[in-house]
């Protein structure tokens, strides 16, 4: 005999809110813990404050992690998903909103980092001893620009009727 499981409901915004809150918590506090780094901080810091930081930062990549396994996947969220055939005229309104949102986001990234590189003159020769930072703050921002278009949607749709 066959039986089919009885379908999940659709998470409320609250539900949206709260997993959109985890995500974007963690990208900041991966984000402090990165520049930290980057800027020699972190390695001024007294070796019995290293753990913890490294923990908070650990609980930051799982929170990132847990968002992006969410956000992977927008139709689970009853989030708009697919090509514009698909969706109505609202539906795609707001992806051409969150979209546009994103993208100004992604501009904004684009120029505070060639500004930071023009300030610093050039000269990476600073960043020799810690292309680990550098590393962790592009990958912060490959796990931020895939997904922020459906985290601005998971927090602004109004729940399904």
């Amino acid at each position: 005999m066959n039986t089919l499981t009885a379908p999940r409901p659709l998470p409320t915004r609250a539900h949206r809110r709260r997993l959109v809150t985890v995500y974007a918590t963690g990208l900041l506090t991966a984000l402090v813990v990165s520049l930290l780094r980057l800027t020699g901080t972190f390695d001024a810091v007294a070796s019995g404050l290293r753990l913890p930081l490294l923990i908070v930062f650990l609980l930051a990549a799982a929170g990132v992690l847990y968002g992006t396994v969410h956000l992977a996947f927008p139709a689970r969220l009853g989030l708009p998903q697919g090509r514009a055939a698909d969706l109505d005229e609202r539906q795609v309104a707001r992806v051409a909103q969150a979209n546009t949102v994103a993208y100004r986001a992604l501009a904004l990234t684009v120029l505070l980092g060639a500004e930071s590189v023009l300030r610093s003159g050039g000269h990476l020769t600073a960043l020799q001893g810690r292309q680990d930072a550098v590393q962790g703050l592009m990958l912060l921002v490959l796990l931020t620009l895939p997904f922020l278009p459906t985290a601005i949607l998971a927090w602004t749709e109004p729940d399904a009727d």
